[in-house]
């Protein structure tokens, strides 16, 4: 009785502070003076700091000004910036890395900056910060600081010091353990821009922007001949070389500040970080990301956020990132202030060797056009790490960039299109109704007319669901259908017709059948589709058949077991699939060690990526047939199979003339169904093999994406993909009703 009363005490005040904590909440005094909101993403200490210097700032201002920060999550902060801020909304102040300025301006979200307000004087600055945060010679935020790439060396691997030079790091290869690789970095333009920036390698040429990074292929061929001699790891990945530095089996790593080592390297406290290595006789630098402070352009109180930016970008906020972060100031003269050039602590040597990659490196490029850069540029080192030819990887490649930066024509009088496209919605409306007025006719329909309170009609009973199917299944796709008429440029979408359907459907010839072509998506989504679905069903089929027996004993637990991979999300899934299939250390290589398969690279060729997603999402979609061919089983008759038993039948014969049959009504709209979701697996795609070897497991749902997303912005162009999809499935599932005898 006692621990009932407890329960119900508890549960009491629980609702009572769910209640009452808002209340109180909103009639709280609001502290006094103007209410800045500032968007960050930052986590750990960064944010402890942040906050810290917020509570400065306003204890300063306190009856003035306060901030109240609000934490966005990362992967979603830039599109809640670029849908919120247009509209009146958002912050007042927001901080972000500087390369995404071109997308901020394209879209009209930040304003500008009097060069007056920067807490520094333009010569005090360090090369590239304020040309990071400027267009046109126009400034657009406050630096904050920057983060650049160092390396990471193990102390008991290298007793003399961290080597000088890339030929000292190849000679390690005879000197360290078996099994020990001197150097491990991730394989994409970012970690490789050291080795890239060497060989005088530049994104962009002229005031055009013209696409130039692959003028000079010599630094893609690199990790090829660093792998194939044995100084890289035969997977090259982030995770992995950080696996491998801590596990003390990687010598070096290229890194950047924000890894803190750990694992057994950091447990005997045997790794230092060491400026980048000189390159055939060249210092080395790398890309470098400033973090800023923006101002939005929907801000009412510019003055006052324009001083939250300022008090963050000074000489306090410098000194805070600089003491609890290591993060480098932006301004020379902070580093005289916090110890000059000395580096004796590991924070010193931190900001001095970021220092130094910066002047030798070089501040992204914060065009719109960078974007488009990153995917074939990894594209391209990762053929490289593969053993595939980069010569023709780069002539790919080129023609990506080029179907980018090829000016869009406007595709003639956009009312033409509208009169057609209001011609076909007249038309369906017409067909609609009628279908509707004869089915309403019909003897069964006349029979099983509903009759009540709203009178012989059925239509108000029907119509929450006709506006539901109208607000979220024929809106998006008038939606779609429309956008794949434009394109996205300059931050406005411009009319252009059916060019990015013709762009599609007519390829030059010798590029039709390419990776990252239509053509050559859609055979593989079609193959793709089709050894699912036949693998989903035989493998659903049998499992189903053997636990139909009623003696079998745990049948019940075997079919929750078996259910098990449809019950857990698909994108969980994918990545338990993805470790597995890891070259190192995933269980499929231990598995198939014996048979030679130890250290094999599955995402290296078409044939074994694809493999790779082709067992993963077998493994998620044959639960789904099993469960519709239970539930078909337990309706067949006995007496049918004891007949054809005394009859003298086989088992195949009684399979294929009783149980097939029977259960055919139910699989056939669940392979119908299954299919339309193989069709559309972007999941499995995109996590498992990320459309590894160069786009070529890539399907039509995955391309489309990429399209958008991940080569320029090239919303429309992906919109077509989606609208020739739409079509397609269409036609499918016209042509499979037929089959169905039920719906025929």
């Amino acid at each position: 009785m006692k621990g009932r009363l407890w329960l119900v005490i508890v549960g009491v005040v629980a609702l009572l502070s769910i209640v009452v904590h808002p209340i109180f909440t909103a009639l709280a005094p609001a502290p006094a003076g103007v209410r800045v909101v500032l968007w960050h993403s930052q986590r750990g200490a960064e944010k402890a700091t942040l906050e810290a210097l917020l509570r400065e700032f306003n204890e300063e201002n306190a009856g003035r000004v306060y901030v109240e920060p609000l934490a966005v999550p990362e992967g979603s902060f830039k599109d809640k910036v670029l849908r919120t801020v247009p509209r009146g909304g958002g912050p007042d102040v927001f901080l972000r890395p500087h390369n995404e300025l071109g997308e901020y301006l394209q879209d009209g979200v930040v304003r500008a900056v009097d060069p007056a307000a920067l807490p520094y004087a333009q010569p005090d600055y360090l090369k590239g910060i304020l040309e990071g945060v400027s267009r046109e010679d126009r400034r657009y935020a406050f630096p904050l600081t920057y983060k650049s790439l160092l390396v990471f060396y193990n102390r008991e691997l290298l007793p003399n010091g961290p080597p000088r030079t890339l030929e000292e790091v190849r000679s390690l290869r005879s000197a360290l353990p078996a099994g020990t690789y001197p150097l491990a970095y991730e394989a994409n333009l970012f970690f490789h821009a050291p080795f890239f920036l060497a060989y005088g390698g530049s994104i962009f040429d002229g005031p055009e922007e013209r696409f130039a990074i692959f003028d000079d292929p010599r630094s893609f061929r690199l990790p090829g001949q660093l792998r194939a001699e044995g100084t890289l790891p035969p997977d090259p990945s982030y995770n992995e070389a950080i696996r491998l530095f801590e596990a003390r089996q990687a010598a070096l790593i290229i890194c950047g500040p924000w890894y803190t080592p750990g694992g057994a390297v950091a447990e005997a406290k045997a790794w230092d970080v060491a400026p980048l290595f000189q390159v055939e006789g060249r210092a080395t630098g790398s890309f470098v990301t400033v973090e800023a402070a923006f101002l939005s352009a929907s801000t009412t109180h510019p003055n006052e956020a324009e001083a939250v930016a300022r008090f963050l970008s000074g000489p306090r906020g410098q000194k805070a990132r600089y003491q609890a972060l290591s993060l480098p100031p932006v301004a020379a003269a902070e580093y005289e202030r916090e110890g000059g050039s000395e580096a004796t602590s590991l924070a010193q040597r931190l900001v001095t060797i970021q220092r130094g990659s910066l002047e030798a490196g070089a501040v992204t490029p914060s065009t719109t056009k960078m974007g488009a850069v990153w995917r074939p540029g990894d594209d391209v080192l990762k053929a490289s790490v593969a053993g595939r030819n980069v010569d023709e990887a780069i002539e790919g490649a080129r023609y990506g960039l080029s179907r980018i930066a090829d000016k869009r024509l406007e595709g003639g009088d956009a009312r033409v299109y509208g009169v057609l496209l209001t011609a076909l919605l007249v038309l369906g409306t017409v067909l609609v109704i009628r279908r509707i007025r004869s089915d309403a006719a019909s003897p069964v329909a006349a029979r099983a007319r509903l009759t009540g309170f709203w009178g012989a009609s059925a239509l108000p009973y029907l119509a929450p669901g006709v506006v539901a199917s109208a607000v979220l299944v024929i809106a998006p796709i008038v939606t779609g259908a429309g956008m794949s008429l434009f394109e996205y440029q300059a931050g406005k979408f411009v009319f252009v017709g059916t060019q990015n359907f013709r762009e599609i459907l007519a390829p030059p010839l010798e590029r039709a059948f390419e990776a990252r072509s239509f053509y050559f998506s859609l055979g593989v989504t079609v193959l793709w589709t089709l050894l699912n679905v036949l693998l989903h069903v035989s493998i659903g089929v049998v499992l189903a058949l053997l636990l139909r027996p009623s003696y079998l004993r745990f049948r019940t637990l075997y079919r929750l077991v078996l259910i098990l991979p449809w019950a857990i999300p698909n994108y969980i899934t994918a990545l338990m699939w993805k470790g597995m299939f890891h070259a190192q250390v995933g269980a499929i290589n231990a598995l198939l060690a014996p048979f030679g398969f130890a250290g094999k690279t599955w995402f290296d060729s078409f044939g074994t990526a694809f493999f790779a997603n082709l067992v993963t999402n077998t493994w998620l979609g044959f639960p789904f047939m099993m469960v519709v061919t239970l539930g078909a089983l337990s309706a067949i008759p006995r007496e049918l199979e004891e007949a054809s038993v005394l009859d003298g039948a086989s088992r195949w014969q009684r399979f294929v003339h009783i149980v097939l049959p029977h259960i055919r009504p139910a699989l056939l709209p669940s392979i119908i169904l299954g299919s339309v979701w193989t069709f559309n697996m972007f999941n499995v795609v995109y996590l498992v093999s990320g459309g590894e070897p160069g786009s070529q497991t890539d399907i039509l749902v995955s391309e489309a994406y990429r399209w958008a997303f991940e080569r320029g912005q090239r919303y429309g162009y992906a919109a077509a993909y989606s609208v020739l999809i739409f079509v397609f499935l269409l036609l499918y599932g016209r042509v499979t009703k037929r089959l169905d005898p039920e719906a025929a």
